[in-house]
């Protein structure tokens, strides 16, 4: 997915995201530390973007693939509880075809409630960018 963002915006170190913000430009990094899960743990998220015009209090993309039925849907509950705790507004991007019915309404339900923006799949993500949304 880094490829994908790299069209539109720099890469740039996790260390110093957050810094280089003040540039201007539009940049991203991996593996963020944007503060605290509901858990008081260090939170790391996938990636998280900044767009001066598009996204100026950063974007946070989390990817969730799962590609047989199992427990770890059971962690999107927590995921979107960190989401609302965190400062930035997300998107998760879910893929691999192995998250129930259930599981995928129940997040696509908390969709505006606090800071989750969105729930897609890859291509809803690829959409996103070419209708210029990222």
């Amino acid at each position: 997915m880094g490829d994908l963002l790299e069209e539109d915006y720099e890469r740039v170190s996790p260390l110093r995201f957050f810094a280089l913000r003040c540039l201007r430009q539009p940049i991203f990094a991996q593996q963020v530390v944007t503060g605290r899960s509901i858990f008081g743990k260090e939170r790391r998220v996938d990636f998280v973007l900044y767009h001066p015009h598009k996204w100026p209090a950063c974007l946070v993309i989390q990817c969730k693939w799962q590609a047989s039925a199992g427990s770890v849907e059971e962690k999107l509950c927590f995921e979107v509880n960190c989401i609302d705790h965190d400062d930035y507004p997300a998107v998760i991007v879910l893929d691999g075809g192995g998250y129930s019915d259930g599981a995928r309404k129940w997040l696509e339900s908390q969709r505006g409630k606090g800071n989750l923006v969105d729930v897609l799949d890859l291509g809803g993500l690829m959409r996103w960018q070419t209708q210029g949304r990222i």
